[in-house]
């Protein structure tokens, strides 16, 4: 009888081990599982980083080009248009100023200096008054039409000049720095 009370003890034991065996092999696999999971999250997040510094340098190419007004292209036309380019030599357009033959008077006001200094290159005989408050009040004099440009600017700048204009003075406020944009703005308040 004791052999046999001994044998029940030694399948049991044996049951569990196979039991625990099953749940080690279960375990394995769902392991191998999780790190194939892994490894492809992994490989996903370093393409999409990969693709955020491709995107980051194309938009910062986007906003360069846009602060020198090109026009914008795909790479692909723009590679096609070089050939052409190299076999007939480029007459460079200088934009006029279309605002001369006028008999109008305008100051503009804010914006950055490298904005301004493109408008009075562009625009000769405009009046640029500069972005600061304790701007010169005689260049405002006279003026028909004050442009206010409201980027890098006071709001306490922009009051004064509206306040040192004379009534009948058109005010145009504008929030860009594309001079395209500023000539037909001008152009659609003298129409």
């Amino acid at each position: 009888m004791r052999d046999i009370k001994q044998e029940n003890p030694r399948k049991g034991v044996l049951k569990r081990l196979e039991e625990l065996e099953r749940l080690c092999t279960a375990l394995q696999a769902e392991n191998e599982e999780l790190r194939r999971e892994n490894t492809h999250y992994k490989t996903r997040y370093q393409d999409s980083v990969v693709e955020s510094i491709r995107l980051q340098e194309q938009l910062t190419e986007l906003r360069d080009r846009l602060r020198k007004y090109e026009p914008l292209t795909v790479k692909a036309e723009a590679e096609t248009d070089l050939s052409a380019v190299a076999e007939e030599p480029a007459a460079e357009e200088e934009p006029q100023d279309c605002f001369t033959d006028l008999p109008f008077k305008v100051a503009v006001i804010g914006g950055t200096e490298a904005w301004q200094a493109k408008v009075a290159e562009r625009h000769p005989l405009f009046k640029i008054v500069g972005s600061s408050k304790n701007f010169d009040r005689d260049k405002l004099s006279g003026t028909d039409i004050l442009v206010i440009n409201t980027n890098a600017v006071s709001h306490a700048c922009t009051q004064k000049a509206k306040g040192e204009v004379d009534k009948g003075t058109m005010v145009l406020s504008i929030s860009t720095n594309n001079l395209e944009i500023l000539d037909k703005k001008i152009m659609s308040l003298l129409a």
